[in-house]
């Protein structure tokens, strides 16, 4: 987006305010430049030369991007696309430094040599050596990692021979070491299904983190090298588990790059095929609290489908959090507002321990490590899932069973 169309859309702003008490920063602080109102004045005057980036990085640095304030707009105004097209065009922080940590992050080998590498980390000196060595942020990150190293991803074709349907399974980054477990459960319920299931072993990060950091190119080159890898495998659908990956994977459409077939979310596909009618599924007796993320309450629209999937759970007790806005993960921002992230993830983890739920359930990868750390430090033993792990504990085994929670974990709070 150039200067000139940046303006253009940021115009549409009347200032009305509507949007304030929808917005969890401003909702925090009370600062007008936290709220979309305010960062919109503020990148109108960064893109006409009257304001310096440092003010406006401060209060940019602090947008969630949850895109609640959309849902408030009655002049349709596109805050997301704002937010990213200020940043790109150079209203973000140390720009070479950030660009390097991102391309760190998303090009590490997640699917070969990482397991392996978090598994001799773990080790229990070579860990304790390593927290005292790096910085916070980098322990607050090792908080966050899952309580079980990762087996190394699988690629190619899992499942069954494909006579009800075919799909590609995105996997991203950060999801093959924090959702592994995730991913594969949506597999072992996909089979269950007779479906048959591809992961292309050339596929990687949604873009995300770039796209929303200001760089906008690196986010492009992802997407294409994303198209390669699913838009010949002749699939009904690319299914994927995190809502955050999912977002971007819809706006792929915009910068022209095809997947070969529509990318929904695990849960509502299941729903609209019909196919989650056939699932053989064992009672689970115990209350499930339901966190939506933002990216799935808000731009995707779809907070309603692992609702409609666990409740054909027999006997479970569905508790859905209310919207207490944004959790505090936000992608990169747990990591690079580590407090005010803290701050928004408390009101959250008082609901959840007030209802002392059997289970945690969320459908996006950072709001599950965020939500998990937050619970771990509470002394909470509550276990945080993906609705389609709590569905592939549940799918029935040869004696009707199923797995069920774990038993070191139920009903703790």
């Amino acid at each position: 987006m150039t200067p000139e169309e940046l303006s253009k859309e940021a115009d549409r702003c009347v200032k009305c305010g509507l949007c304030l008490p929808h917005c969890p920063t401003y909702i925090l602080t009370r600062d007008e430049g936290d709220a979309p109102r305010g960062r919109i004045a503020l990148i109108q005057g960064f893109v006409d030369g009257s304001l310096d980036s440092p003010r406006l990085i401060r209060h940019l640095e602090r947008c969630l991007g949850c895109r609640r304030c959309e849902t408030a707009c009655p002049s349709g105004v596109r805050y997301g696309r704002i937010i990213d097209a200020a940043r790109a065009l150079g209203a973000r922080p140390g720009g070479s430094g950030r660009r390097r940590l991102l391309r760190l992050l998303t090009r590490l080998p997640y699917h070969r040599s990482m397991p392996r590498l978090l598994r001799w980390y773990r080790t229990g000196m070579v860990r304790g050596l390593m927290r005292g060595l790096v910085g916070q942020r980098l322990r607050r990150l090792d908080d966050m990692l899952p309580p079980e190293p990762p087996a190394p991803a699988p690629s190619g074709e899992t499942g069954a021979t494909g006579q009800v349907a075919r799909v590609a399974l995105f996997t991203g980054c950060v999801g093959r070491i924090a959702d592994r477990g995730a991913l594969e459960a949506a597999e072992r319920v996909l089979a269950s299904l007779g479906i048959t299931t591809l992961v292309p072993e050339g596929q990687g990060c949604c873009g995300a983190m770039h796209q929303h950091n200001g760089f906008p190119d690196d986010a492009l080159a992802l997407a294409r090298a994303n198209g390669r890898a699913f838009a010949a495998l002749d699939v009904d659908a690319v299914l994927y588990l995190a809502s955050g990956c999912g977002t971007q994977l819809q706006a792929y459409g915009s910068m022209a790059v095809e997947l070969g077939a529509p990318p929904l979310e695990i849960s509502r596909y299941l729903e609209q095929s019909g196919l989650a009618g056939s699932l053989r599924l064992a009672a689970l007796d115990g209350t499930v609290a339901v966190h939506t993320p933002c990216t799935l309450r808000y731009p995707l629209g779809g907070s309603q489908w692992p609702l409609r999937l666990l409740q054909r759970i027999p006997g479970i007790t569905l508790k859905p959090l209310p919207d207490l806005g944004c959790c505090g993960a936000a992608g990169t921002q747990v990591l690079t507002q580590p407090g005010l992230a803290d701050r928004l993830r408390e009101t959250i983890l008082t609901r959840i321990l007030e209802l002392r739920p059997r289970l945690l359930v969320t459908s996006n990868t950072g709001c599950a490590m965020h939500l998990r750390a937050g619970l771990k430090q509470k002394g909470s033993a509550i276990e945080v899932l993906h609705p389609i792990e709590v569905i592939e504990r549940q799918l029935k085994g040869p004696r009707g069973e199923g797995r069920g929670p774990r038993k070191d974990r139920a009903e703790s709070g």
